[in-house]
């Protein structure tokens, strides 16, 4: 059985790794599917949804650290439990998802795996098959020696390669991987060998906060977003030639002698003698394609639809903001100066949000702004940017750049970049 608990720990722990820096890289897209489970109509746990950011980077954070823990053996019955615990807590997410068809994305890879419930579900199974064997054998796995270093840690690695290259396209969890692995023999060498662990997982912890903190105060390194730079916003939100469409069916519900049944189209329940009409159903038989980007739509009472005026201009400049009342009040005053800098400039200008026209005046007036907004549908909106505010700019529909409010450019910086 140890050959068995070392291949297990050696796909768990590499797993995890990866697992967590997806999540991280995009903790507050993470966060977004927590709110969606905790909501009203799902969980009903209203109460964690004010918590769903810091819960996220949490889990990010304790992926990756009991990745490596399990990896070199680390405090194994401390790290088994949590293992054990936490996935538990994602086999009842899972499965609730799958089974009443609730949250269809689970959000295990970020945007960078799209998976269905199902099959989510079937992954935490396997996943927790080898976390069980780490954890009904967790007294035989000691700390590892130098030399079970030598051989686990260069396979876990090549596993990362493997999987960040051919499936991820992005290769900065090797990079991670490997700053993350070089500190193993660093301090086993120079820290007293009771402190070992606990600085092992001291330096886990800091290094993957930190990585999780600058996705969050700038924008995440790797994009898999239908909204990332370099994406046609007009093409992709098209059908290609030959896309194969939604197919429904009616479900018609009768009641014939005192009881309701269902019968399809082709059964003409109401020719039946002394048929009720009861309901309707529509159900969805066959899922056809759909273009990448869906329900985008920048709109104005005044001004009515301008999407298609924005896409089609040689240089726009969208600022999105998803939830005004939630929105950086400082940046809030950066966006009026630039929206103001760039009106005598040949460049479209468009300030989208979500928040009803009564909150957009309320805000307008306490925080002394005067640009005009358009509406555009939250979900949509958090999927441009994560950042609220957020900035893109557009050239006849292609997104050539978008910033955090953190590292809003100055109208200088985009007039010389941009339109000389």
């Amino acid at each position: 059985m140890k050959n068995l608990t070392t291949i297990s720990r050696i796909l768990v722990g590499s797993l995890f790794i990866v697992s967590g820096l997806i999540k991280a890289n995009d903790a507050i897209g993470f966060s977004f599917k927590l709110h969606d489970y905790f909501a009203p109509d799902v969980l009903n746990i209203p109460f964690l949804i004010d918590y769903t950011y810091p819960l996220a980077a949490f889990i990010c954070v304790a992926e990756i650290m009991l990745g490596l823990s399990v990896l070199v053996g680390a405090k194994m019955q401390l790290t088994s439990w949590s293992l054990l615990l936490m996935i538990i807590f994602f086999d009842g997410l899972t499965f609730y998802s799958a089974y009443f068809d609730k949250v269809t994305d689970c959000g295990c890879f970020g945007d960078a795996i799209k998976l269905t419930p199902w099959e989510s579900f079937y992954k935490d199974v396997v996943l927790s098959i080898m976390i069980l064997i780490i954890f009904i054998f967790r007294s035989k796995v000691t700390y590892n020696t130098k030399k079970e270093n030598m051989i686990l840690l260069p396979i876990s690695l090549l596993l990362i390669v493997l999987f960040s290259s051919f499936i991820l396209e992005w290769n900065y969890p090797i990079i991670f991987s490997i700053i993350l692995f070089i500190a193993v023999p660093i301090v086993n060498k120079f820290v007293l060998e009771d402190k070992q662990q606990w600085t092992l997982a001291a330096y886990t912890f800091v290094i993957s906060c930190a990585f999780t903190y600058h996705t969050y105060a700038h924008l995440p390194l790797r994009d898999y977003r239908p909204f990332a730079i370099g994406k046609n916003i007009s093409n992709d939100m098209k059908l290609p030639e030959g896309a194969n469409f939604d197919v429904y069916k009616d479900v018609w519900k009768y009641k014939i002698n005192g009881e309701v049944k269902d019968y399809s189209t082709e059964d003409k329940p109401w020719e039946i003698d002394g048929a009720l009409f009861v309901d309707r159903i529509t159900k969805l038989i066959t899922e056809g394609d759909h273009p990448p980007i869906h329900d985008f739509s920048i709109e104005s009472d005044v001004l009515g639809d301008i999407t298609d005026s924005i896409l089609s201009s040689q240089n726009a400049l969208i600022l999105v903001m998803y939830d005004l009342s939630k929105s950086n009040k400082d940046a809030l005053q950066k966006v009026d100066t630039l929206v103001k800098d760039l009106s005598s400039q040949k460049v479209s200008v468009a300030v989208i949000s979500a928040t009803t026209e009564e909150q957009m005046l309320t805000i307008q007036v306490e925080n002394g702004v005067s640009f005009p907004f358009y509406f555009t549908d939250e979900t949509t909106l958090k999927t441009i940017v994560r950042s609220n505010p957020g900035v893109l700019w557009l050239q006849e529909g292609v997104i050539v750049n978008k910033w955090h409010h953190s590292d809003l450019p100055s109208s200088k910086e985009l007039i010389n970049q941009y339109l000389n």
